[in-house]
């Protein structure tokens, strides 16, 4: 017999959950849940360009799955929409800080790094490859690109 995945998910979210709450987790902006993706999407939609799942414009060069959000402050624009985007979940420091991966109650995982290795922009990815419910949201790479 095969294995339900998403039975097991979602028994891992809840694991996920109730460890959380036992071991005094907290979640990220002080959320007092484990939230999904899906719960933040129509704030962080109402502070950044957003349409039929993407964030940002396509980037000329790369294709649909590749953004741009444009901005006088590149790097504080970046941490602004990855702070909002990330609300509620448990977040992961890696490179010194140069490089944060918080995972979502839905299994949405959302990478934020200060620098690209392609341009040097900051950049956030967004993978809802395992996400149980992403309200629409599709796979993403936005970079944070200084306003010309």
């Amino acid at each position: 017999m095969k294995p339900n995945f998403t039975d097991i998910k979602a028994s891992s979210n809840e694991r996920i959950r109730k460890a959380g709450s036992e071991m005094g987790t907290s979640y990220k902006g002080d959320s007092p849940t484990f939230r999904s993706v899906g719960e933040n999407l129509s704030s962080v939609s109402k502070s950044f360009s957003y349409v039929n799942g993407r964030f940002g414009i396509s980037s000329p060069s790369t294709g649909n799955n590749t953004r741009n959000i444009f901005s006088k402050d590149p790097l504080r624009t970046a941490i602004d929409f990855y702070n909002q985007l990330t609300y509620g979940g448990i977040e992961n420091f890696y490179e010194n800080g140069n490089r944060k991966i918080t995972e979502m109650a839905d299994g949405t995982i959302i990478t934020w790094r200060k620098t690209s290795k392609s341009d040097g922009t900051p950049v956030v990815e967004i993978n809802i490859k395992g996400s149980s419910n992403n309200s629409g949201l599709k796979n993403q790479k936005i970079h944070f690109v200084g306003e010309q």
